[in-house]
């Protein structure tokens, strides 16, 4: 009789080191994915959205912002996060604390604001409404006069720098498209939206997105 042959103890060597590798590899490849959704969610949720709706991720310089937010008066500015598309721009900004016109802080610490901005097809100046009932707004870093006699102060005030601008703006329809926490600022050939009580994520972006258009489209030449 044939003796039967005898595997060689290096194939079972070889067996359990590869069986380890494969292992090891699943491992890495199991937490890797972990980490990139749990530690990076918010960064992985924006870059998806971003994709399906023509944002990318961009940087933005705090020292040389984009209009119309170069002509805020931002102390100490710092850049979170930005998304850019061909005609809007997603920014999460932080400033210093306003200051009162006696020279006191509005607040302490610092401010972060979220704003959109969109362009226009005309030019407006300076030109905003802004929630009546909100304590510190993305408005206050211009330099902007109250209206306070053009139509109800029970949502919004007009804030501008041209009586005529104003008054068109404050007998618009924008009024009641504007929720009563949101912010608009016309400047220049861009429009601003401070949603900065609402989170900066893309339920929002959707919602402030379809806003922006349906006030371009309401807004009065």
């Amino acid at each position: 009789m044939l003796a039967k042959a005898v595997p060689s103890p290096w194939i079972s060597v070889e067996v359990l080191f590869t069986l380890g590798l494969l292992l090891a590899g699943s491992a890495l490849t199991f937490w890797a994915l972990v980490r990139r959704w749990e530690s990076h969610r918010q960064w992985n949720a924006l870059a998806d959205w971003g994709r399906e709706h023509g944002f990318r991720s961009a940087t933005v310089d705090p020292a040389n912002l984009p209009p119309p937010l170069d002509s805020a008066d931002a102390r100490q500015p710092l850049v979170r996060l930005a998304m850019r598309s061909p005609t809007g721009l997603l920014i999460e900004w932080q400033t210093q604390a306003l200051q009162q016109s006696d020279g006191t802080p509005g607040t302490t610490g610092r401010l972060l604001w979220h704003l959109l901005v969109c362009r226009l097809e005309s030019a407006w100046h300076p030109t905003g409404l802004r929630p009546a009932g909100a304590r510190v707004s993305a408005l206050d870093l211009f330099s902007l006069s109250s209206f306070p006699t053009l139509g109800t102060t029970e949502r919004f005030i007009v804030f501008g720098t041209d009586s005529a601008a104003a008054r068109l703006l404050s007998g618009s329809m924008t009024r009641s498209l504007l929720p009563p926490d949101i912010g608009l600022l016309l400047h220049g050939k861009h429009l601003v939206l401070d949603f900065s009580e609402r989170p900066f994520d893309e339920i929002e972006f959707n919602r402030m997105l379809t806003l922006a258009e349906q006030i371009i489209q309401k807004l009065p030449s």
